[in-house]
């Protein structure tokens, strides 16, 4: 009987010899990144960057690279995946930037935000979820105190009373030599609209940088233009995102009120209870829940300049301050300061 071959025997030796072989030609996860592991930094158009490899250098025998993308090695892949990156991300921010159109039915076509409709009712100054909400209050600017206020802001003063219109009126015109454009009804803002009022006072530099003929201290002007009205959703309305409206008001115990007559027109008997809740939140019939009180608070709250009937005088004073008016015989100067303001305390109190 011959002898049996000893190649099944060999087979397995030889198999270990090769896969020994492999494992000794195989690329090891050092010697791929060798090249890159030496320097400590990496040239990138023509910038040095450091080596991310120097961090995280690690030694495996078993890894081994195969394919068409052997020659890419990973700092490569991850340089150019962040460029990439940044350029897609780059497009997709200027898309979704893009206004979005209408239908002609004036619905907003495409999900871009933030939606800005034709008549610029979602203008403002909000997130995009708070827009439809607060509109049209996103039109006025937020008061803060000790801030100077924009020469491209409108002031307006809100008057919801007849016994807060008639004095501070008197005072506005006598002690600030102000001009006041009146709109005391909503035919009368509906004309404003038509006349684009609040541009129209850009033209004749009576708003803006313009109407800063003279060069007083700390940004002060004399003979203001104040718009005023009762209707202060209508009103809002006339401002922009480039002139947006500062409003002043003044508040008082909602028991102790005397509601402008235009008003009296546009609510209900039954809403006279909480008017000024109802007005504020548009809400003029129907029960008024937290949301209603929250929008109405807000107005109050951050977009509006308050006062007090019962402090009136202290009240009209501290608004001039605020705006920076110039009492009429004053100078606006920084050592006329004192002599200004007690030039305007004088008036307030005399009428």
């Amino acid at each position: 009987m011959p002898p049996r071959s000893n190649t099944s025997k060999r087979r397995p030796q030889q198999s270990g010899q090769f896969s020994s072989i492999r494992r000794r030609n195989a690329p090891s996860f050092d010697s791929m990144f060798e090249e890159d592991s030496r320097s400590n930094a990496i040239s990138l158009f023509s910038f040095s960057i450091p080596n991310p490899l120097q961090y995280f250098r690690r030694g495996d025998d078993d890894y081994s690279s195969t394919g068409p993308t052997s020659s890419y090695n990973t700092t490569k892949i991850i340089l150019y995946g962040g460029v990439g990156f940044i350029m897609l991300a780059s497009l997709f921010d200027t898309y979704l930037r893009t206004p979005s159109k209408q239908s002609e039915e004036g619905e907003i076509i495409g999900a871009a935000l933030p939606h800005v409709t034709a008549d610029g009712k979602y203008h403002g100054r909000y997130p995009n979820s708070l827009l439809t909400l607060f509109y049209p209050y996103t039109l006025f600017r937020d008061v803060v105190l000790d801030q100077p206020v924009d020469v491209n802001d409108v002031p307006f003063f809100w008057h919801a009373h007849v016994s807060d219109e008639i004095p501070v009126k008197k005072v506005l015109k006598t002690c600030y030599g102000a001009d006041l454009v009146e709109l005391n009804t909503e035919e009368d803002v509906e004309k404003a609209k038509e006349l684009k009022l609040v541009s129209s006072l850009v033209t004749q530099e009576r708003v803006g940088p313009g109407s800063l003929k003279e060069k007083l201290y700390n940004g002060q002007r004399k003979q203001p233009i104040i718009i005023t009205s009762p209707h202060i959703r209508e009103v809002a309305e006339l401002f922009t995102q480039e002139n947006m409206g500062r409003m002043l008001s003044f508040y008082r115990h909602p028991i102790d009120y005397d509601l402008h007559p235009n008003l009296k027109t546009k609510l209900p008997p039954d809403a006279l209870n909480n008017f000024m809740t109802r007005l504020l939140s548009d809400v003029h019939r129907g029960e008024l829940g937290f949301k209603e009180l929250g929008i109405a608070k807000q107005v109050i709250r951050q977009c509006t300049l308050s006062g007090t009937r019962d402090l009136m005088s202290e009240s009209i004073l501290r608004f001039g301050q605020y705006f920076g008016w110039v009492p009429t015989g004053g100078e606006g100067t920084k050592l006329s300061e004192e002599t200004d303001n007690a030039i305007a305390k004088s008036c307030i109190d005399d009428i």
